[in-house]
């Protein structure tokens, strides 16, 4: 018996380092792909930029280290085909499975962005919760402006994005949420706006808003602003601040909860929607110049500026997105299909211009749970 479990054991060891060396061997012939830019050429074909981990990276005898990362941009007939070219230049087969995001520059947003990501949907190696953004510029000028040394840009636009639960005025949206949306009615679908600004001798990545698409195609562009109101209205707007004027200064509250409710009726011949946000938060801060105990009527009164502030923001970009723009980028149609299925198979056809005839209410109640030190002592 004994004799037998020593033979298991040397069995199992033996098979571990030669799954190991598998291992070792397996990633050494990867380019590991940590973020993917995109931008349509004048001929039609794309240039995809790779931002690849240099597996290599180590100092020369001078001190000075070899960069993190990789940039490579590739040109292709396809978004496919410019990618599994990448293996050209150093004989590695880029890997797919470890990207972060897929940055789209600003003309291909314009011409339609959906057949540059069919790849993406498709291919089996491709995660469906990459984070998705527009730049202004070339996708490809993003990187290389933003990129240094030390810098994974990837990772910097990932950790960003992923603010957007702790900040109203930043945006997210993952591939498989984008093709929901496309999916849906209206076709409509938004995406964070990246941007790059200069910090200390250093490039650094900042969210710029909003893009708003219809049909794969950029409608228009939403400030700080108007991004806060749409997460409003696609309950995603968890925390973050609210900033609004009391007694002529600047004042905001930080949201500590946040509940929105969506409701539509449709007995009458257009549809009335109306959007009831709940939201408990601090009293952030008052921007005056001696320390401020507020009193308890004062708190009620900065409670209802913020109220009117949201309801008048996403009453703005209702206005903007259905009535101007013709774009349900919210999916609010989606309560139609929801709550009235035989109207809305009736409707399907005309869905844009009766979304554009539609009554949109808000509703704003905002409890104000504390308001910090009192210094009235």
């Amino acid at each position: 018996m004994r004799k037998a479990v020593i033979i298991l054991i040397s069995l199992l060891c033996v098979g571990t380092m030669l799954n190991r060396n598998a291992f070792k061997e397996d990633i050494s012939n990867k380019a590991v792909v940590q973020g993917v830019g995109i931008d349509i050429n004048d001929d039609g074909t794309y240039s995809v930029t790779l931002e690849i981990i240099n597996t290599e990276n180590y100092s020369n005898a001078d001190g000075t280290a070899k960069p993190v990362m990789n940039l490579h941009t590739l040109k292709g007939k396809t978004v496919s085909s410019a990618i599994k070219s990448a293996y050209m230049i150093d004989g590695k087969i880029p890997l797919l499975s470890q990207n972060r995001v897929i940055i789209i520059g600003k003309e291909l947003t314009e011409k339609g962005i959906m057949p540059s990501l069919d790849f993406f949907i498709r291919d089996a190696e491709n995660y469906p919760t990459v984070q998705i953004a527009a730049v202004e510029g070339k996708a490809e000028d993003f990187f290389k402006n933003a990129s240094s040394e030390t810098t994974v840009v990837s990772r910097n636009i990932e950790k960003i994005l992923i603010t957007s639960d702790e900040d109203t005025k930043v945006s997210s949206i993952t591939l498989s949420e984008l093709v929901n949306r496309f999916k849906s009615s209206g076709s409509s679908f938004y995406m964070p706006i990246i941007s790059t600004f200069k910090e200390k001798d250093k490039q650094e990545v900042m969210s710029n808003g909003t893009a708003v698409f219809k049909d794969g195609k950029l409608v228009c562009d939403l400030n700080e602003e108007e991004t806060s109101a749409l997460n409003f209205l696609c309950n995603k707007a968890r925390k973050g601040a609210v900033n609004f004027r009391f007694d002529d200064v600047p004042a905001s509250i930080s949201i500590i909860k946040s509940k929105v409710t969506r409701k539509v009726d449709f007995s009458s011949e257009n549809p009335n929607f109306s959007v009831k946000i709940k939201l408990d938060a601090d009293l952030a801060e008052m921007d005056c110049d001696t320390a401020r105990n507020p009193s308890e009527s004062d708190i009620k009164a900065m409670g209802k500026y913020a109220e009117e502030k949201i309801k008048y923001d996403i009453e703005a970009l209702c206005n903007k997105l259905y009535s101007e723009k013709k774009v349900d980028a919210v999916g609010l149609s989606r309560l139609i299909y929801i709550y009235y299925p035989d109207k809305y198979r009736e409707k399907e056809k005309n869905l844009s211009e009766i979304m554009t005839d539609s009554q949109y209410s808000v509703e704003v109640e905002i409890c104000i749970r504390r308001i910090g030190q009192d210094y009235s002592s």
